[in-house]
């Protein structure tokens, strides 16, 4: 199992810097971080335009995979740096979900084959390569099996490697699977959102479809305890969260390292997708996919938490 980096927040307005979040993907190549998942979307395009301008001495050497599927307003550098401005002297609350994070961008989706032959192009330019590694469908809710001829049309033009899904429900990535064709199925997948072990990984496994898990952290949601502050009482994962905090105390094993070892223990993920915002937080990460294994036992009861209280929601994160 290998760590990829997310790059949601690369090049947004509450990101570092165009500069700092260079260095910081030069900093994950130099620690030997080579999968890097963005999307046109991410940042009105800014993500990919960093990523391409990190990644242009070293492309050889990184795996690239993108999504395509909304309709948005590519951002020039110098619109972005205003909001990062304003950003600044007024905040806006954070959430997990994409229709927050890129506001109208999200509004629209699109899966024509020529608005996903046009995006790739267009990712392709703001990436500076002349290929990606993996090409996704940006959260689609509906399964387009007559899409999939579009799409491998794109792979023997040598534009992607790889066709994936980038599912923001578990349900979706399921029914997916039922089509040939695919590579990729990137999914929700952690202690709070257990249901891809049941309903994924088989199907996946059968057809020898890759998995990646993303929003391991429950979409933000272990943050605030991992931090020590409370638990919002009416969400309705609050009593495995606070579960998962009981079992951290007894176990001296930290909220966060538990998540990311449950995630490590499951055979059928092939990668682990994590965001990162720093130096010190990319090598917190790091060390997180190469800290001893967990024991059975504790497996075992982080599995029960899903049975505990949890219900089978999809938060994206």
């Amino acid at each position: 199992m290998r760590i990829g980096l997310g790059c949601v927040n690369l090049g947004s307005a509450s990101g570092g810097g165009t500069r700092a979040d260079v260095r910081l993907i030069r900093d994950a190549i130099d620690r030997g971080i080579t999968l890097f998942d963005t999307a046109d979307a991410y940042g009105s395009g800014s993500s990919e335009r960093v990523l391409g301008r990190a990644i242009a001495p070293r492309r050889a050497a990184v795996e690239i995979a993108t999504k395509a599927g909304y309709r948005f307003r590519s951002r020039s550098p110098g619109e972005q740096a205003l909001r990062r401005i304003v950003r600044r002297v007024r905040p806006v609350r954070s959430a997990a979900h994409p229709a927050a994070l890129g506001g109208a961008a999200y509004s629209s989706q699109d899966l024509s084959p020529a608005h996903i032959r046009h995006a790739l192009e267009s990712s392709l330019r703001r990436l500076g390569t002349d290929h990606v590694d993996v090409f996704q469908l940006h959260g689609p809710r509906e399964v387009l099996p007559d899409l999939v001829p579009s799409l491998q049309s794109l792979v023997a033009a040598g534009k992607t490697r790889r066709i994936g899904i980038g599912a923001e429900r578990v349900e979706d990535a399921a029914a997916w699977l039922s089509v040939d064709g695919i590579d990729v199925v990137q999914v929700p997948f952690g202690v709070l959102d257990q249901q891809a072990a049941r309903d994924v990984f088989p199907l996946a496994r059968q057809r020898g479809v890759e998995i990646w898990a993303r929003g391991v952290l429950g979409g933000g949601l272990l943050a605030a305890p991992a931090r020590g502050e409370p638990v919002a009482i009416d969400d309705p994962k609050g009593p495995a969260i606070l579960a998962l905090g009981r079992l951290a105390d007894e176990t001296g094993i930290g909220i966060v390292e538990l998540a990311v070892g449950f995630v490590r223990a499951h055979p059928d993920v092939s990668a682990v997708l994590l965001g990162t915002s720093s130096a010190d937080h990319l090598g917190r990460n790091l060390e997180l996919m190469v800290a001893p294994l967990l024991c059975g036992d504790v497996i075992e009861r982080l599995r029960s938490l899903f049975h505990e209280g949890h219900d089978d929601g999809d938060r994206d994160g």
